[in-house]
């Protein structure tokens, strides 16, 4: 099996004692040096694979089947992200950072051209973004808004990163109606956040962040969009992320395309300014709107 998948191959380099011997392939050192190889490789062993075996059941029902393989007491694994075993737990935040980690250099010098003092980071998790941004920019205050487990991660990270007075956190679940935004921010921030939500559900964020935010405040949100890749490995791999968020994550989600995303968040009122394409090597998508005046 792993010589016709070229993990390995067969060598008759005659330096050898036997004519034969095993040597390892391209695809073999992918598996064991490849950074992306490996996040993605671990992700779907540890995350995705046991409870794949429910994806029929997640179509019907509209919820996350699969789950179930790590417990009955979470609706969604962001719920279930800090009870994780602790090897499914690194695989997952292995995978979630590795790719929009490496936007990040080009997002930062974007964002930070207005000089925002309060930036919100929904959907902050463990503050990764935040602690970035505070060593960026010497003046900014970050406030995180997630749900308890990841703001607890995050306090933890923030103050060990020594910046505990400049990251603020908000516990709390973003499509509550009674768990309010922070008032007041230059700019609020969304990385790898909305695709973990349904078109309907997009909307209904947005419009929050809408009504707690006026005509100068910049709302970022940074995401893979699958018909904005170099490559079309890049945009089956993104497709193929569909399924994990069907049968594990929520149920009703998925990786999307330009225009059903940018759709989605101007349905609130809020405007597309710009778009800067190709962040990174994995070519992300960094999205800048405004709130609309008299919407």
């Amino acid at each position: 099996m792993a010589l016709g998948m070229k993990v390995i191959r067969l060598s008759d380099d005659s330096s050898f004692e036997s004519d034969e011997r095993y040597v390892l392939g391209k695809t073999g050192w992918m598996l064991l040096e490849d950074d992306l190889t490996k996040a993605n490789f671990w992700f779907t062993n540890d995350i995705c694979y046991q409870g794949a075996w429910d994806l029929l059941a997640s179509i019907k029902s509209g919820k996350p089947e699969g789950l179930k393989v790590f417990g009955d007491k979470w609706t969604t694994i962001y719920e279930a992200l800090s009870s994780l075993p602790e090897r499914a737990k690194k695989s997952w935040f292995d995978f979630d950072h590795f790719y929009s980690d490496i936007a990040f250099p080009d997002a930062l010098p974007i964002v930070f051209a207005k000089k925002p003092r309060h930036l919100v980071d929904i959907g902050g998790n463990t503050a990764k973004w935040a602690i970035s941004c505070c060593k960026y920019d010497q003046e900014v205050h970050i406030t995180i808004m997630d749900l308890p487990g990841q703001t607890a991660v995050a306090e933890k990270n923030a103050a060990a990163a020594g910046f505990a007075d400049r990251i603020s956190t908000r516990a709390g679940n973003i499509l509550d109606e009674s768990d309010l935004l922070p008032q007041g921010a230059d700019a609020v921030w969304m990385s790898q956040f909305l695709d973990c939500f349904s078109l309907h559900q997009i909307t209904k964020i947005a419009k929050k962040i809408y009504s707690c935010i006026d005509e100068k405040c910049s709302v970022y949100v940074l995401e893979p969009l699958w018909d904005k890749q170099k490559f079309m490995a890049s945009s089956y791999s993104l497709q193929a992320t569909s399924l994990y968020f069907t049968c594990m994550a929520n149920g009703n989600s998925k990786m999307y395309r330009y225009a059903e995303l940018v759709q989605a968040i101007e349905e609130s009122g809020l405007k597309l300014k710009v778009a800067h394409h190709n962040l990174g090597s994995n070519n992300y998508t960094l999205l800048e709107f405004t709130k609309q005046e008299n919407k």
